[in-house]
């Protein structure tokens, strides 16, 4: 066994990529403490940390990635670096999602790591006036016919997929989820509908699903819990018409007409202004709603935020302390919370 791999400690290892991100510091928060987390990333988390987790600051593109796992021990990978900013350049996006996924899984594989969870998303079916009203995890992952930008996630989704049957040993679990909302993540949607005044292409209304951003801890929590191979969409308690999720998030929704703002827009995104380019408006057009069935019935989940909850939190500042019917009511069976432990700390190596 390499060196150092146990840190003199009977608990079990993970190790949590893309630390410093939103969703990923709330992760290692709620881990159980029956684990020793290790947390790797560019930057060290930005947000307070509810327990002691060990922080590595590693470039996941670089050679460093190898030494890591050279010299430690992980029963658990969960890999949440993905870079989503489409202002990064197509070359950057790739390497990192896809590029940097292949090294890491590579180093699993090599290093016999028990589980592996891997987070994509539910843009990778694409938006499509074709599609059927509920897509299951068979359907084909159509994003990039209409938007090509979106080919490293495509490829990240179809990599992972084909490594999961690769590596026999390693209890692979690939999660899309459907829009991820919250105070805490940046994404298309929580930066779309964060504006007061929000455009919407006229004569288009389509459904759209969101999950909260703690409902999505907790179903990362679960599938660490109950390792089970196979790929499965996330889903949040329902749907609701884009513009209904745009009057709940606070926003006041103004109809365009698409034909004549595209060029307004698509200057704005050359500028600077607009916060995403135009191909991504198919999915404020077209439906792109997932069936999250098959995680329910496999793992027990059970989302505990209401639609109304999670658009209503996407205003919320990252810092400011929950609203009384806001806080969670579900937590995985075997994690247990110590009142009277101390205050927790960060360990930078």
């Amino acid at each position: 066994m390499p060196k150092n791999s146990r840190r003199h400690s009977n608990r079990k290892r993970l190790l949590i990529t893309g630390i410093a991100g939103g969703l990923a510091t709330q992760l290692a928060s709620a881990i159980p403490p029956e684990w020793e987390v290790v947390g790797i990333g560019r930057r060290p988390p930005q947000q307070a940390l509810k327990r002691d987790i060990v922080f590595k600051q590693i470039d996941i593109t670089k050679k460093t990635l190898e030494d890591l796992f050279r010299n430690e021990h992980f029963d658990a990978v969960m890999h949440l670096a993905v870079a989503n900013d489409p202002h990064l350049s197509m070359k950057m996006r790739h390497t990192v999602n896809v590029i940097a996924t292949m090294r890491l899984l590579d180093c699993c594989e090599l290093r016999s790591v028990r589980q592996v969870i891997l987070l994509s998303s539910g843009e990778v079916y694409g938006a499509d006036p074709t599609n059927p009203i509920y897509l299951k995890e068979e359907s084909p992952l159509k994003a990039i016919q209409r938007y090509t930008d979106m080919g490293d996630k495509v490829e990240f989704d179809t990599y992972c997929r084909s490594w999961m049957f690769q590596a026999k040993d390693t209890i692979t679990t690939l999660l899309r989820p459907c829009h991820i909302v919250g105070p805490n993540v940046q994404n298309f949607l929580t930066m779309y509908l964060r504006y007061g005044v929000v455009p919407v292409p006229l004569g288009f209304d389509p459904m759209i699903q969101v999950i909260d951003e703690r409902d999505m801890v907790q179903a990362l929590l679960l599938v660490l819990d109950n390792p089970q191979k196979g790929t499965y969409n996330v889903t949040g308690p329902g749907e609701l018409p884009l513009s209904l999720a745009v009057s709940e998030a606070g926003g006041i929704a103004v109809p365009v007409v698409y034909g004549l703002a595209s060029p307004l827009m698509k200057l704005g995104w050359a500028m600077g202004i607009s916060p995403f380019p135009v191909p991504q408006f198919d999915f404020l057009m077209y439906p792109c709603v997932i069936d999250g069935q098959r995680f329910r019935n496999d793992f027990g989940f059970v989302p505990k935020y209401s639609l109304h909850k999670a658009l209503r939190s996407i205003r919320r500042s990252p810092h400011a302390p929950m609203e009384p019917d806001e806080a969670p009511t579900y937590t995985p069976h075997r994690r247990k919370r110590n009142p009277a432990r101390p205050r927790p700390s960060l360990t930078e190596t």
